[in-house]
């Protein structure tokens, strides 16, 4: 799981930079799960992409990752544009995508609105968890992947 969180900041640093933007990474070494290891590419890869397209310029992301009560916990936090209380309980479901547009991004957002829910199908079939946490429009989020340690 080590490997994977940090191939994906690894694939995704470029466009990070080229938005001046600033991962942190704080993980627990080592972290052994069984799982697909194609498919948590895909989860982690798609939060971590949408945590650098809705993150401002010169914003920051923090990765970490925690064990607790049996699982391992990664967390993608930014201090991008949030969700209202609304858009979080969308954004796990198809097509929930929320729309982004003249909120002074200076982002090109042409995705299906699948990503989330293909990401949370993925995670459920590895019997995790996946939520997120955000105070509100333009206060960040934190998406968390809870997956059980075997």
């Amino acid at each position: 799981m080590t490997f994977l969180i940090k191939l994906c900041v690894d694939e995704l640093k470029g466009l990070s930079a080229l938005r001046n933007q600033t991962i942190h990474l704080e993980i627990k070494e080592p972290l052994f799960t069984q799982i697909e290891k194609e498919e948590i590419h895909q989860v982690i890869s798609n939060i971590l992409s949408n945590a650098i397209k809705y993150t401002p310029p010169f914003g920051f992301i923090e990765i970490k990752s925690v064990i607790q009560n049996g699982s391992i916990i990664v967390s993608i936090k930014d201090n991008g544009m949030g969700f209202t209380e609304e858009e979080k309980d969308r954004i796990f479901k198809p097509f929930g995508k929320i729309e982004r547009y003249g909120q002074g991004m200076d982002i090109v957002s042409e995705g299906s609105g699948l990503g989330l829910y293909i990401s949370k199908q993925i995670i459920e079939l590895h019997n995790g968890k996946i939520w997120v946490e955000s105070q509100g429009r333009n206060k960040g989020s934190t998406f968390y992947i809870s997956l059980p340690i075997i």
